[in-house]
């Protein structure tokens, strides 16, 4: 009986197959790990900006719970899709039934078209405060308040589940795709749902676009007073101003890293369903198996910048976080009887330096320091211009003997060593006219100097009658 040879191409043979099996395991397991690290730092960094900014009631502004709510669909992106994508890498296809495939695509076409929205809601109130100037940023609950903006973020939270929700319908196909780790819309889809995802991008890309045009355009020019009551009023206002406009360059540079970051996996995922769709069923189109992986790492990568920006740019948020973190107070410490000022409401950090007939002085617009309560601050020398201390009181209405001549030594005591005067000889011969060498800081020591004058004028007048 013939012996029959076959032949084989070389990298079908037992050994090279094993070692490809190998390299498949530990790319797998390294893909694991960097999924796994990358998840949970990305859920680290959310939950720490909505804790930071939800345990400070300074914080709890509409910017702020603006940027929770993009927080928030980081997380929910981050537990339904990076998650799955992890379990997808680890056991190194889809376990799940096809069900939790459909799920795992309608929480990405939620989670691109929410961000857009949220996006796109946060410029539409910035370039509003910033054409109406300084008004909206004192008073903007008359123009937008919190109430509003929530109706429209759950009107546009309806908008994106609904696009989502296609998904669950039977003429759109998905499947799980091995290079990008997660699932997503398979060939032979409509094109109509196509066509509307992109008009509802264009159409906030648009409104975003026009936000940014608004935001880095507009100027505003701030006059100062002539009243100097109203400088601080005034520098007050304008670091308000120039506090929303921060949050606004905030907002254009998270759009910018979305776009980057989102928008090849967004693009991508466009064109494979237009070229498969059924209505161009003709042509086809395959993507290499380097650009899918590429692509959706660029995606995952999302969820952990934005959080790292919001920090980064939002200086109270991060002093906020590592004071809680860190067990560490960035309060000044307490000197004699001035307390820590910083958080203070009754307080306000404006200084105001004016000028007057007196020189420059710094003026604050609250009424100073609180001083403790158990704290009697001692009198100063300009107290003695309206109170009278007890001591001088006393002093001063204490009889006179009567063969005592009144002098300004034995009836003037002031209330700081440093401040009296030391008697001269040469008083005694100083002429009436001549002027008097008590100091004016006390007022109120003349009338009593001539009162006791006066006394004792009487008291001899009466014994030489």
């Amino acid at each position: 009986m013939p012996i029959t040879v076959e032949y084989v191409p070389e990298e079908d043979t037992l050994a090279i197959v094993t070692i490809k099996e190998t390299q498949s395991a530990s790319l797998r397991t390294t893909n694991a790990i960097l999924i796994a690290a990358l998840l949970i730092s990305s859920y680290f960094l959310n939950v720490l900006f909505i804790v930071a900014v939800l345990i400070t009631k300074s914080f709890r502004t509409t910017i702020y719970l603006m940027y929770c709510h993009l927080s928030f669909v980081n997380i929910v992106d981050l537990s339904f899709n990076i998650f799955f994508a992890l379990i997808f890498v680890a056991n190194g296809n889809w376990n799940l039934s096809n069900g939790w495939c459909t799920f795992n695509v309608a929480i990405q076409e939620f989670t691109h078209l929410h961000t857009l929205f949220v996006l796109m809601i946060i410029g539409a109130e910035r370039a509003l405060g910033i054409i109406l100037g300084p008004e909206y940023v004192t008073h903007g609950h008359k123009y937008l308040s919190g109430l509003r903006i929530t109706g429209v973020s759950m009107i546009l939270s309806c908008v994106s589940i609904s696009f989502a929700s296609v998904v669950f319908m039977n003429v759109i196909p998905t499947k799980p795709f091995r290079n990008r780790y997660v699932c997503g819309i398979d060939g032979g889809g409509p094109i109509g749902y196509v066509i509307a995802r992109l008009i509802v991008y264009f159409g906030c890309l648009a409104v975003i676009l026009v936000a940014i045009g608004a935001i880095l355009q507009k100027r505003t020019a701030a006059s100062i007073s002539p009243n100097t009551q109203e400088y601080a009023e005034f520098i007050k206002r304008n670091r308000a101003m120039q506090e929303h406009r921060s949050r606004a360059k905030l907002m254009i540079l998270i759009t910018c890293v979305f776009l980057c970051i989102e928008g090849p996996y967004i693009t991508l995922c466009f064109f494979y369903e237009t070229y498969n769709s059924r209505e161009f069923s003709d042509v086809s189109i395959d993507v290499p198996q380097d650009a899918d992986t590429l692509i959706t790492w660029l995606k995952f990568v999302f969820p952990l910048i934005c959080p790292i920006i919001m920090l980064s740019w939002c200086n109270d948020v991060w002093t906020k976080v590592k004071e809680v973190m860190c067990c560490r107070s960035y309060d000044p410490p307490t000197i004699g009887h001035m307390p820590g000022y910083r958080d203070n409401a009754d307080i306000s950090p404006v200084m105001t330096v004016v000028g007057g007939e007196r020189g420059l002085r710094i003026k604050s617009e609250a009424a100073g320091y609180q001083l403790r309560p158990s704290w009697n601050p001692t009198p100063s020398i300009s107290s003695y211009e309206s109170d009278v201390p007890s001591s001088v009181t006393q002093e001063a209405n204490i009889p006179l003997a009567q063969g005592q001549q009144p002098s300004v030594t034995s009836t003037i005591t002031t209330p700081s060593p440093s401040e009296t005067p030391k008697p001269v000889k040469s008083e005694a011969k100083t002429p009436k006219n001549a002027p008097s060498k008590i100091p004016r800081q006390i007022p109120q020591f003349k009338t009593k100097r001539s009162n006791s004058k006066s006394k004792k004028i009487g008291v001899s007048t009466g014994k030489s009658t």
